[in-house]
């Protein structure tokens, strides 16, 4: 293996939503940002992309490859319908941007893992008072957050640098620069694997720095977080967001139930769709993860997890979180062994975005604003734990 992991490319484009971004034939462009590779290749909104660098782009995976394979030449060619007809452009690759923090440096390294290499970031202040590693939950989506400044991830690792803390990412396989994958084939124990190195990294960097490690772990990452908290025998403690205690794919279930009610379903309406869930997750079309993942995922006995579990816990719910009953993150409280604390932060939904209301949080799900609040939360808790002598 090279010393080096190259960036991908910036496509420079915006995807409409989940349900509409993907077809047979490629993915649908929306908005195109001057300077990016869309741009230079001549693409409008409304144009479909077939190709890039010679690889399909009809899902995610295809378009993370993509943006991986044409980040390893100097040219690539894209290929792409207007109105019917087939467009052919071969232009100069456009590496995807660093991002930057105002406080902090921040470098991009990468963490080898059997066979793999999985692009890590990291935010670095002058004096931290801790090194908080994320892992984040089930989408294969990037932590790389260079071309979307704005993201809430993006502006929470910039407020905890602001308040003195550093960070550590990493991109599942298969997602933005790592290798490996595609993302949705891996199963829940490679990832798991995953995650140990990667704890074991940040122990590392924190052991070496003179400062305490905490983990903040995002949804599935928040079950993740107390299966690898002893491989930091450093560890100061553990924060998760909007992690549940039930089973994954009950938890999934249970959400939908309970937003089909408040949209007055019937009751068969209801069990059809969640017996609808249950037959996806076994066939590998749920989360855009694998029916391996999710069999995995459901065996985990998080309950166990969270009783071996002897460092302080911060519970973070959000106020708009329609995926995790509240009552069910409280469970964590119950099982750890160390003081957990349980915050609730207004406004915020399942994916760290900010709503006014119950009805917008449901009808803008995945793209409400940043909100300081949740870095508040998280600062209140952390600056008497990164403190302790």
């Amino acid at each position: 293996m090279t010393a080096t992991l190259p960036r991908r490319v910036l496509l420079g484009a915006e995807l409409p939503g989940d349900d509409e971004a993907f077809t047979v034939d490629g993915v649908r462009i929306v908005d195109v940002v001057p300077g990016g590779m869309a741009d230079r290749a001549g693409i409008l909104p409304g144009d479909t992309l077939i190709t890039l660098a010679g690889t399909q782009v009809r899902d995610l995976c295809e378009l993370a490859v993509a943006l991986r394979r044409a980040g390893a030449a100097s040219m690539a060619e894209l290929v792409y319908l207007r109105g019917g007809e087939r467009v052919a452009r071969t232009v100069e690759t456009v590496a995807m941007p660093a991002e930057q923090v105002d406080c902090a440096i921040v470098d991009y390294g990468m963490l080898e893992v059997a066979g793999a290499r999985l692009r890590t970031i990291e935010s670095r202040c002058g004096s931290p008072r801790a090194l908080v590693l994320v892992i984040q939950g089930i989408a294969c989506e990037s932590v790389d957050h260079a071309a979307s400044p704005d993201a809430p991830l993006a502006m929470l690792v910039a407020e905890l640098a602001r308040a003195g803390y550093d960070t550590l990412r990493f991109d599942k396989r298969g997602v933005g620069d790592s290798e490996g994958g595609p993302c949705r084939d891996i199963d829940f124990e490679t990832e798991l694997a995953d995650a140990r190195a990667a704890v074991a990294l940040a122990a590392d960097r924190a052991r070496s720095r003179g400062i305490p490690l905490v983990i903040l772990g995002h949804s599935v990452g928040g079950i993740i977080a107390p299966l690898v908290a002893q491989q930091a025998r450093t560890l100061a403690g553990i924060v998760v967001y909007g992690t549940p205690v039930m089973r994954w794919i009950d938890c999934l279930v249970d959400s939908t139930r309970r937003q089909l009610e408040l949209r007055g379903a019937s009751e068969a309406e209801i069990v059809h769709r969640e017996d609808e869930m249950r037959a996806l997750a076994d066939r590998g079309e749920l989360n855009g993860r694998s029916a391996a993942y999710h069999r995995q995922l459901a065996a985990v006995d998080i309950e166990g997890a969270w009783r071996t579990v002897e460092v302080p816990v911060l519970v973070v719910r959000g106020e708009h979180d329609w995926v995790v009953r509240a009552d069910d993150q409280a469970r964590i409280a119950s099982l750890a062994r160390a003081a957990t604390t349980i915050v609730d932060v207004p406004g915020l939904d399942h994916l760290f975005g900010w709503h006014a209301d119950h009805e917008a949080s449901l009808r803008d799900y995945g793209i409400g604003r940043a909100d300081e609040s949740l870095s508040t939360a998280l600062c209140r808790w952390l600056d008497p734990l990164s403190s302790a002598p």
